[in-house]
């Protein structure tokens, strides 16, 4: 079964020989080409986008070398200045603040302590008696003296007896003691200290221990 085109055999006229022919395509307008790369239309021919001097270019035409210098997109400038390692040298510890704190502190507590222990050595002990006197009369003796104001125990005192308290019948400075009561004889000697600072301790029979007392001793034999 043979198969013949539906296509009509174009003739050239006289001579043909017959082959078929393919008709004339009429020709097809020319499109006017996209300007090339690099070139715009306002800026006239042969400019080119990003190829300015000191501008970086945008493209560049395949297979032509650029002429113009680029600059280049980023910088070699920092931000921020480059920070120079440095050795610390670790501090002494009698330069830190807290220790010199501490230094002065713990001085300051040592010099308040030695104060206060010479002014316990130093200070002066218990009130002491002065102006002690005794005067005897008709019938009575009197003994005066001038102290603080402290209340004062008064003894009377004989070599080779106990003392005898009669701070019960003192008022404030003086003493009268009525002969006879019998307390005193004419070897009797008074001895006047104060009540407080001496509670407990033996009523003084020598000098020393007297002054350590704070207290005094006048005798009859004394008296004017």
């Amino acid at each position: 079964m043979s198969t013949t085109s539906s296509r009509p055999a174009v003739s050239d006229g006289p001579g043909d020989t017959g082959a078929p022919r393919v008709p004339d395509v009429p020709p097809v307008p020319a499109v006017p080409s996209a300007p090339a790369p690099g070139h715009h239309g306002d800026r006239g021919a042969g400019a080119r986008l990003g190829w300015d001097p000191g501008q970086p270019a945008l493209y560049e035409q395949w297979g032509v070398p650029a002429t113009a210098p680029k600059r280049a997109m980023g910088s070699d400038i920092g931000v921020l200045p480059e920070l120079e390692r440095t050795e610390t040298t670790r501090r002494p510890l009698w330069k830190h603040p807290a220790f010199i704190v501490s230094a002065v502190l713990a001085f300051v507590a040592v010099v308040m302590a030695v104060v206060m222990i010479v002014h316990a050595v130093t200070a002066e002990g218990p009130p002491k008696v002065q102006d002690l006197a005794v005067e005897q009369g008709s019938g009575n003796v009197h003994v005066s003296w001038s102290g603080p104001d402290v209340a004062w125990s008064v003894y009377v005192v004989e070599p080779g007896t106990k003392p005898v308290d009669v701070t019960g019948q003192a008022r404030g400075t003086e003493l009268w003691l009525p002969t006879s009561g019998g307390l005193y004889d004419a070897d009797s000697c008074f001895v006047v200290r104060a009540t407080a600072a001496n509670q407990g301790k033996a009523v003084p029979t020598d000098a020393g221990t007297r002054s350590a007392q704070g207290a005094d001793q006048v005798c009859l034999g004394d008296a004017g």
